[in-house]
This record gives C-alpha cells, structure tokens and sequence, in this order.
C-alpha cells in the first residue's frame, strides 16, 4: 500500500462531474477520479474546512461512528477494474475489531478528510491507473482544464 493525498478538486461543466486528483509521492504518480458533483462538493467542502448549517452523509457517517466508539483508521483504494475505482473503509469497532467496509472513494475521501485518516493505493492500481506528472502537465498544456471557483488558476481535468 501507498500513501497517497488529495492535491486538486476541479469541476467538469460539460458533465457536471468533478475531478479529483490525488498524488502519491513515493512513486511520483497521480490518481485521476471523476466523481457525481455532489460528491465532489463535499469533497470539495470538508478539505476548505468549510462547515454546513446541517450534517452531509460523510459527517452523518462519522457521528454514527463516533456513537458506536467506532474509528476509521484508514481508507483503501483497493480495485481499479472496468476504469472504476474501489475503495474499503477500515474501521476499528469499539470491542477493538478491524472490519473493512466497502465504499465508493468518493465518500470514502470525504470521510478521512472529516476524520484526519490517512489514505492509501494498492500498487497495482496506481500501477494500472496511476498517470506521471508529465502525463497532468501535457493535459494542461493541451488547454484541457477549467478554473477554480474562485476564477483563479486552471486545475488539471481530464476529458
């Protein structure tokens, strides 16, 4: 397993889809999700730290967790297959079990930037659907990209 970090959330108009893009230092390689808006906007939500006046499904999620003296300790992107990500959720139960639970990576990211829990990759999907940084770049320099919400630099987004 790779640690791997959230580094790019960029919006998709034509699809109404969001781009994520996390970044795997140890093996200079990146992970391209495309993920529904609204996950995208949690996502997008909880990494500014911004709070909303009611509880999103990832807060929801880690309340009840945190009721039942659950932990996430740690998010696994665990499959690509069919260009579709998977991903488990680790959890220790109160009674100190590890049991593993299956998620989309879209809720499964907004809920370790909730709760502060690393995420990590299996090697043979970033092998398999990682990119380099040449790859982003080449994208950007193609004029692939669209701005930020606050109409300022272009983050990478891939078609």
């Amino acid at each position: 397993m790779v640690s791997v970090e959230l580094v790019s959330v960029g919006v998709v108009e034509e699809t109404a889809s969001v781009i994520l893009v996390l970044r795997a230092p140890e093996l200079e390689r990146f992970l391209v999700m495309e993920v529904g808006l609204l996950e995208g906007r949690a996502i997008a939500l909880e990494a500014g730290g911004v709070k909303t006046p009611r509880p999103l499904t990832h807060e929801l999620t880690h309340r009840v967790m945190e009721a039942l003296g659950a932990t996430l300790q740690r998010v696994v992107i665990c499959d690509y297959r069919d260009k579709v990500f998977y991903a488990n959720l680790e959890l220790q139960t109160a009674d100190g079990r590890t049991v593993r639970v299956d998620s989309r990576p879209s809720d499964a990211l907004a809920l370790a930037l909730r709760t502060g829990a690393p995420v990590v990759a299996a090697e043979a999907v970033l092998a398999e659907a990682g990119v380099t940084e040449a790859d982003l770049r080449s994208e950007e320099e193609a004029g692939v990209g669209e701005e930020n919400e606050s109409g300022g630099e272009k983050e990478p987004v891939l078609h």
